[in-house]
């Protein structure tokens, strides 16, 4: 019995003391590490962003001029991880982004931001960090979108956009490889990307028009070509950090030498555990869209919240 009770009396104090459950140090380690390791097998992880931004502009009888402006911006971002012991991991994350913005030379409330995108990563781990791999990339909107014009000094606006109308979806396989929660790739040889739209825009166009890159009286345009996306987050200096989403797309049937690209930066600068600014930078290039490079800049400041 005293032998038993001096092995037992070792064992607790040569653990470590943050060995508790609250306290395990699964984090600290990279996140394919878990499945091989010995502190344990499934694991799920929730985490994400809730931010709400604001920005405003007021001039009165001020020589140089200005414009009176408001703009508003809802931006939600979530993550669901998934891994276990036979080397599964899965990956997930939902990202919704709603603005309107109002001028005081417009009686129309405008679209200041409407994302709506879904990416899924499920692989199969082939070492600590690389992983085969199939993802899906699904990427609308959720409000509709118009064409503003004068008409006679009346302000008007057309409908050329709706809910899912378009949407841009991509399914590829190859390699995934993820050293943690803040950095991770996807390399895709073999992808398969889809234009979906409405056949109440397509049904009118004139012969060789088209829209978002469908052909009259279709509602989909089907593509086959390499793509490589991914994510990466510094931390410049304390409470600052810069986030990147990208994503190199290209055709290998039409247009080979075109290569479509997205670049989605956010630059944080968080005063305390709720306040918070952001400076958002969006550059696209899609030849079936517009054939020009889109640039979209977001700033404001306004409450951040984990979640």
């Amino acid at each position: 019995m005293l032998k038993k009770f001096l092995f037992s009396t070792l064992l607790v104090l040569t653990l470590p003391s943050n060995a508790q459950e609250d306290h395990f140090p699964l984090d600290s380690l990279p996140y394919d590490a878990i499945i091989n390791s010995t502190l344990g097998g499934k694991r799920m992880k929730y985490f994400g962003k809730l931010d709400f931004t604001l920005s405003q502009a007021y001039f009165e009888n001020w020589v140089s001029g200005g414009e009176n402006a408001f703009n508003g911006i809802l931006h939600l971002d979530y993550n669901f991880n998934y891994s276990n012991r036979k080397g599964w991991v899965w990956d997930n994350n939902l990202m919704i982004s709603l603005g309107g913005n109002k001028t005081s030379s417009s009686k129309i409330v405008k679209k200041a931001d409407d994302r709506f995108e879904i990416n899924s990563q499920l692989g199969k781990q082939i070492n600590q960090f690389w992983n085969y791999a199939v993802y899906l990339n699904f990427k609308s909107q959720l409000l509709p979108g118009f064409r503003y014009y004068k008409e006679e000094g009346v302000e008007k606006k057309d409908k050329s956009t709706r809910i899912f109308s378009p949407t841009i979806m991509q399914l590829g396989v190859g390699w995934y490889y993820k050293k943690n929660s803040n950095s991770w790739v996807n390399l895709s040889p073999l992808s398969a990307r889809g234009i979906l739209v409405s056949a109440a825009y397509t049904r009118d166009l004139l012969e060789g028009q088209k829209y978002f890159g469908v052909e009259k009286g279709k509602t989909s345009l089907i593509n086959i070509g390499g793509s490589i996306n991914g994510y990466f987050k510094l931390f410049l200096v304390e409470n600052i950090t810069l986030e990147n989403k990208f994503n190199v797309y290209g055709n290998y049937i039409q247009k080979i030498q075109n290569i479509d690209f997205e670049l989605n930066t956010i630059l944080r600068m968080k005063v305390n555990r709720t306040i918070s600014s952001n400076l958002i930078a969006h550059f696209l290039y899609d030849d079936d869209l517009i054939g020009r490079l889109q640039i979209r800049e977001l700033f404001g400041a306004g409450l951040s919240i984990d979640l």
